[in-house]
């Protein structure tokens, strides 16, 4: 397999400017740039830059993965735009960090270690980008799914090597049950409707379907509450400032708003926290344990979808079965390779409903009448014989 790897950069709050998009061009041979956007690809080689320091320095977001897997995925945000505790309470094992530089805050999602995915990663950023907007706005849920991939990438189904101490922990049930959700961080709200930017990162990030459907469950609906104070902050403002705010409004400024929420959170003086814990704390052992029937139950449910759809086939087929024995006719006709695929793709159809309805022998007796003008067609009888497509001779 062939060596690929994609970097994407995309800028959120204002476009670059002309120096800017020369010293982004100048970063790889291989780059397409935009005053909004970069791309850079390769087939071979690699990319000499951090690619996290080139966003810093001049995009909002950043998307990397590979045919190998290693998906990346960080976002910019101006410093103090996020509240600085955003992930304390999150075992991530470094599937996520938070750094914080004075003029910006950087927040990656990656896996690092991974085995080679079954299907190539065919995603782009702009699919992303709103995970930003969402974790201004204090949605926390891509946050849980980054910490639910954390967890996942760990749970190695070694819960019965804690049977040896089962005996030796009777009388402390109560304090295991604490020890195990300590560091578990609570189920945001409305996490039963991901956005699709969430389901795109859950993707990403390897969470399985089952495992958010369970964490779900644990939900509650509705918005989490508010945890900034702009109305008491806001009046912190001085009047100079406020009036520049509104000039720079009436001017269509990009990024405002948050430079406006920078400002207010640091008037807080550092009073900002992330919003506050009322979800519910599951421990990721019960949300396995859960997943794990969900998925039974899924694969059970999709069984009987696949049956039901079967049978449903098969009784066109059945209901049909005149013009579809013409259709194998005129297939055969042809004398084509593929014409003799479709005549036998044709007939396996008409033996599959026949057995379905219980009439095997009928169908027999029409296969050795169908037969006969097509003896001296070799190819034809080959490809009937591979598919157990037999007849007696008269």
């Amino acid at each position: 397999m062939s060596e690929y790897q994609r970097y994407e950069f995309m800028t959120c709050d204002r476009p670059l400017t002309r120096a800017q998009l020369d010293a982004v061009n100048d970063l790889s041979s291989h780059i397409h740039a935009s005053s909004t956007h970069a791309l850079i690809e390769y087939h071979w080689g690699d990319f000499k830059h951090d690619p996290l320091k080139v966003l810093h320095k001049y995009f909002d977001g950043f998307l990397y993965w590979a045919n190998w897997g290693s998906p990346q995925l960080a976002l910019r945000f101006p410093h103090g735009a996020l509240p600085a505790d955003l992930i304390e309470g999150y075992d991530f094992e470094d599937v996520v960090t938070f750094t914080k530089h004075a003029d910006y805050d950087i927040l990656h999602f990656q896996i690092s270690e991974m085995e080679p995915p079954d299907e190539i990663l065919d995603c782009e950023l702009g699919s992303f980008i709103a995970i930003r907007d969402e974790l201004l706005a204090g949605d926390l849920r891509s946050l849980y799914i980054g910490w639910l991939s954390s967890q996942s990438m760990l749970w190695d189904g070694s819960e019965e090597e804690d049977d040896e101490d089962d005996e030796e922990e009777e009388d402390g049930e109560d304090d295991g049950e604490d020890n195990e959700l300590r560091g578990v961080p609570p189920v945001p709200y409305a996490f039963s409707t991901l956005t699709e930017a969430q389901q795109e990162l859950a993707e990403l990030l390897l969470v399985p379907e089952a495992l958010l459907t369970a964490a779900g469950r644990h939900s509650q609906t509705g918005k989490p509450l508010p945890s900034d104070n702009f109305a008491a902050w806001v009046e912190l403002l001085p009047q100079e400032r406020s009036n520049d705010y509104l000039l720079r409004l009436a001017r269509n400024e990009p990024g405002l708003s948050r430079l406006l929420v920078q400002e207010l959170r640091a008037l807080g003086q550092g009073k900002t926290k992330a919003a506050p814990a009322l979800g519910e704390r599951v421990s990721y052992t019960t949300l396995y344990a859960e997943s794990e029937a969900i998925h039974v139950k899924q694969e059970y449910e999709q069984r009987v979808q696949e049956r039901l759809a079967r049978q449903s086939h098969l009784q066109d087929i059945h209901k049909h079965k005149d013009t579809h024995w013409r259709q194998a006719e005129i297939a055969a006709a042809r004398g084509t390779g593929t014409g003799y695929e479709e005549a036998v793709k044709v007939l396996v159809e008409l033996r599959d409903a026949a057995d379905y309805f219980k009439e095997t022998q009928q169908f027999q007796e029409r296969l050795r009448t169908w037969v006969q003008p097509h003896l001296r067609r070799p190819a034809l009888l080959k490809r009937l014989q591979a598919d157990k497509l037999t007849w007696t001779e008269e």
